[in-house]
């Protein structure tokens, strides 16, 4: 078991798989879905053999002292770092620590474990800036366990040695870590899926998140092969499902995993980057927030994967980052949510679904409020950023939601500098067979004129803004009635959508919002360009080697860095 795309083999923690799956319902027969039955990721009890630690923040530099904090039920333990980048290279190892189990807190998700430091270790100055993975371990009666955790190294002098940087979204990871009770999406406290859609959203999730626990298991380390949740078209008549986080439940990682995560996202893109020569320094999104001059060194930005989650003052870094003449790729797909950090930087907070219990809500400074960015409370529509907004796109290639699109970008302008020398046509279906578009995209507001798609603006969009690529996807998932179709979208982010954008769930704004498009874009802003995938699968593209994707990817950041 490794990062995926990784060949080196690196045993992970043993323990004997879970099922999840109820007894059959009454709603025909069907079998219930996995989301019905989950628990959440979090200690097992106290007489099993079990370790797991944390790092005391996201990303360090060159010098910095990294704290280990760890419990175990094992006598003793120890701990390896991997730098995890073209190479998988174990460069620092240490064992014989005496073992200890701490408790874990009541609202452990909220609060965080405040385990006591059970190592520490410099980090030499000669280390790489990268993705670093710590791996605990401990071993007892012949049975061994271990557990991830997971550090950003930044380059001692940001910008000295690479003019690319690489922002990993650490918090878009935390929203789908699950860790101790709950995340963003899910809480042990509230499992009832017959309840009203926008109920269920508005009490399954958790609204603070702490940094101070372990990372779930999955998203900092998955088998090579494992399912992705975008998926190749299915038969005629056939039951639509979730095969990829079916597949992690069957296997003991966590659910969520499945869709965000260094394992399956951004490790993917940041080995590209590095075998292809680049040489990007890499930082965390908490270090926007903690350092809003990291970028000023640099001449190009890249983001990638599921970078669904911002703080405002991290997109104000990057906004200022382009206006002055920067480049950005946003080789991701799904921007949707405005979070804020408290509690010193350890405490990331979002109120989602259920906003107005946000204690915020009412400050008059945007930036405080938690949710969606296009919300009405907000407003602050993320295409002036980003290149696209998450609400105009959304889903496909996962059960009911375009589960027979295209699967790739059709392209409407190929004669883009970005196309340059991929040999794509008008009408052409970029990377359908990965498929590259899904499982969730960003979009804008269009329309049509002589063959060509245009942004209205109604969504916010500049003018300026080309769409180079577009293909529909949907925000609401079409239940077939095939039987043993397992539903777990359904309308119920559709219902949200609605309400958040427009103040009220109508048919008339749900029909605003059902139909969208994942879409390839450019353009200006200020002195700097922004270059939007619009896609969570960009990434994947690479690590499979799509020529096409490939060489556009080299076009847009040779012309950034040049």
């Amino acid at each position: 078991m490794t990062s995926e795309a990784t060949p080196r083999k690196v045993r992970t923690r043993g323990q004997t798989p879970r099922s999840y799956f109820g007894e059959r319902g009454a709603s025909g027969g069907q079998w219930s879905t996995w989301a019905e039955q989950i628990t959440c990721d979090g200690p097992l009890p106290d007489d099993a053999l079990q370790i797991w630690s944390y790092t005391g923040q996201p990303s360090y530099a060159p010098g910095d002292t990294v704290e280990l904090h760890v419990s175990t039920t094992a006598a003793n333990w120890g701990f390896q770092i991997w730098r995890d980048g073209v190479e998988f290279e174990l460069l620092h190892e240490e064992s014989g620590f005496d073992g200890v189990w701490h408790p874990v807190p009541d609202d452990v998700v909220n609060v965080g474990c405040a385990w006591p430091v059970g190592a520490t270790f410099e980090i030499p100055a000669d280390w790489a800036s990268g993705g670093y993975i710590v791996v605990v371990r401990a071993e007892q009666d012949g049975l061994e366990v271990s557990q991830d955790g997971f550090f950003v190294l930044r380059a001692a002098t940001p910008g000295e040695h690479s003019k690319l940087a690489m922002i990993v979204a650490t918090y878009s990871w935390q929203e789908y870590n699950d860790w101790g009770g709950g995340c963003g999406y899910f809480s042990d406290e509230f499992v009832d899926h017959t309840a009203d859609p926008l109920e269920v959203r508005e009490k399954s999730f958790k609204a603070r998140l702490n940094f101070h626990r372990p990372w779930a298991r999955g998203l900092i380390r998955s088998p090579v092969g494992a399912p992705r949740l975008a998926q190749p078209p299915i038969p005629f008549g056939a039951a639509v499902g979730t095969p990829a986080a079916e597949w992690n439940v069957a296997n003991g990682y966590s659910v969520w995993t499945v869709a965000n995560g260094w394992a399956r996202y951004d490790g993917l893109t940041a080995r590209w980057l590095e075998g292809e020569g680049y040489e990007p320094e890499f930082i965390s999104q908490w270090d926007l927030d903690r350092d809003p001059s990291i970028l000023d060194n640099y001449d190009a930005v890249v983001t990638t994967g599921h970078d669904e989650y911002w703080t405002a003052a991290g997109r104000e870094v990057l906004d200022s980052f382009i206006e002055q003449g920067g480049g950005y790729a946003r080789l991701a797909g799904n921007i949707i949510w405005q979070v804020r950090m408290e509690d010193d930087l350890t405490v990331q907070v979002c109120h989602k679904y259920a906003a107005h219990a946000d204690p915020e809500r009412e400050n008059p400074d945007l930036d405080i409020r938690s949710g969606a960015f296009e919300a009405h409370y907000i407003d602050n529509p993320p295409v002036t950023t980003f290149g696209a907004n998450g609400f105009r796109g959304v889903y496909s290639r996962m059960g009911g939601l375009s589960p027979r699109g295209p699967g790739g970008f059709i392209v409407y302008r190929p004669g883009h500098w970005a196309f340059d020398d991929a040999d794509v046509y008008y009408g052409d279906v970029l990377g359908g067979a990965l498929p590259l578009v899904g499982y969730e995209t960003d979009g804008v507001d269009y329309t049509f004129r002589s063959g060509l798609p245009y942004p209205t603006g109604d969504d916010g969009t500049p003018d300026n803004l080309e769409i180079l690529a577009l293909t529909p996807v949907t925000l609401e998932e079409e239940d077939h009635g095939h039987g043993g179709s397992l539903i777990t979208i359904a309308d119920g982010d559709l219902a949200f959508a609605a309400e958040a954008l427009f103040g009220e769930d109508t048919p008339e704004a749900r029909d605003k919002l059902r139909y969208g498009s994942a879409v390839i874009t450019h353009m200006t802003k200020g002195k700097g360009q922004v270059f939007c995938a619009g896609t969570t699968e960009w990434c994947h593209a690479l690590a499979q080697r799509e020529p096409q994707v490939e060489i556009i990817t080299r076009n847009v950041l040779d012309r950034f860095l040049d």
